[in-house]
């Protein structure tokens, strides 16, 4: 029985990676790297691995819970198939920490025969990142098995130890998060330092705010306080011209990530916001700004006194929704800023406003009436930002 379960799943790998094989090739050949596929090549590739991923792992799930060994040999071909796809997938493993709990939002609790029967389950759901297992069996020799969003290493607070569970986190070599959004989509909700991934792969720390605004993640691109409003980096330096300011050292007074890092955090973004005093006030949508990329790109907008759309805006009180704002953005001249003062676009703010008074950036003229630069030690926040997807459908 071993032998000829050992002999159909091996006859349909190798068949299912020739198909791959095979499909590689071409893509190298082809000059937009796309194959053309018979309609007989696709249906047969559809077909096996259709029938390998879908049907036979009923009869393979029932058929290892009877026999040991046979998992072992499952497993290996399982990653070498997967492999395919996923060349790290060889460095994936689960590590048991015994008697240990994570307390994060589960995505389900299922009835298993073993742990190889949980973390397959997790292997099987893109969502899974870690899961819970009970430390011993019920009567009828099951155990329950919860499969998680999250991992000790997002939300090491929630991790405890218990005397009813262990613990295994999938150590993924892929999950490598290139904005504050891939954290908050794991489940992680404290704000703080995180290590974030740029465009060239190379690490570096950044300032994740996870809960100021639910259902979105920023992360901090520059922050500043009015006594350095002087210095290049938050007066002069338009945001497509390279100007770090403690970059490797996150903090609210003067800091300001290198331009390639911001263009990083930029593709992985699609909204944009101004802040004043976040680390005091939070966000209460005083003295706010907040607009899409598509809408109105910051970083390579460069003009006087140019109308662009924002979808909230609000200075000294005065606010509107999904309206032109007059932005001001020249180099060697003035970082991105607006000046209330006038009246161009559909916005308003001269009433209370200084002259030629600058907002969110540059600051030639302040106002202390303005939150951003209220005092010497207020200060100003620009930050990049998603919203979080929904990871998984309803099971």
């Amino acid at each position: 029985m071993i032998l000829k379960g050992l002999v159909v799943l091996l006859a349909l790998l190798l068949l299912h990676k020739s198909i791959n094989i095979s499909y590689s090739l071409q893509a190298k050949t082809h000059p937009f790297g796309t194959p053309e596929f018979s309609s007989r090549k696709c249906f047969l590739h559809f077909f096996v691995g259709f029938f390998f991923s879908c049907c036979l792992q009923r009869y393979l799930k029932h058929f290892m819970n009877k026999n040991k060994n046979f998992k072992i040999v499952f497993i290996f071909i399982l990653i070498e198939s997967q492999a395919t796809h996923h060349p790290d997938l060889r460095q994936d493993v689960f590590v048991k920490d015994e008697y240990h709990f994570l307390n994060v939002p589960g995505i389900r609790t299922i009835t298993v025969y073993d742990a190889f029967d949980c973390t397959f389950e997790c292997l099987n759901n893109p969502s899974c990142f870690s899961l819970n297992l009970a430390a011993s069996k019920r009567a009828d020799g099951t155990l329950w098995c919860e499969l998680l969003t999250s991992n000790k290493y997002i939300n090491p607070d929630e991790y405890h130890e218990n005397k009813t569970s262990h613990h295994f986190t999938y150590c993924y070599g892929r999950f490598r998060p290139t904005s504050s959004v891939e954290y908050g989509q794991q489940g992680a909700y404290k704000d703080g330092i995180y290590k974030i991934y740029d465009n060239d792969g190379n690490s570096f720390p950044a300032y994740c705010d996870l809960k100021s605004e639910p259902g979105i993640a920023w992360t901090l691109v520059m922050s500043w306080s009015r006594k350095n409003r002087l210095l290049p980096a938050f007066g002069k330096a338009v945001l497509q011209i390279n100007a770090p300011e403690n970059e490797i050292s996150p903090n609210w007074d003067r800091y300001r990530l290198r331009l390639e890092r911001m263009r990083s955090l930029q593709v992985h973004s699609t909204h944009w916001r101004a802040t004043c005093c976040y680390p005091t006030h939070g966000i209460d949508y005083r003295d706010y700004l907040r607009g899409n990329f598509k809408g109105f790109n910051i970083v390579d907008f460069l003009g006087n006194s140019k109308c662009n759309r924002v979808e909230y805006v609000d200075i000294r009180g005065h606010k509107g929704t999904n309206l032109n704002v007059p932005f001001w953005q020249k180099k060697n001249a003035w970082m991105v800023h607006i000046v209330s003062s006038s009246d161009r676009c559909k916005f308003s703010a001269s009433i209370g406003a200084v002259g030629s008074e600058d907002n969110f950036g540059f600051y030639g003229q302040i106002n202390q009436k303005f939150r951003c630069t209220q005092a010497v030690h207020s200060t100003a926040q620009w930050w990049f930002g998603a919203h979080l997807k929904k990871l998984f459908p309803e099971y």
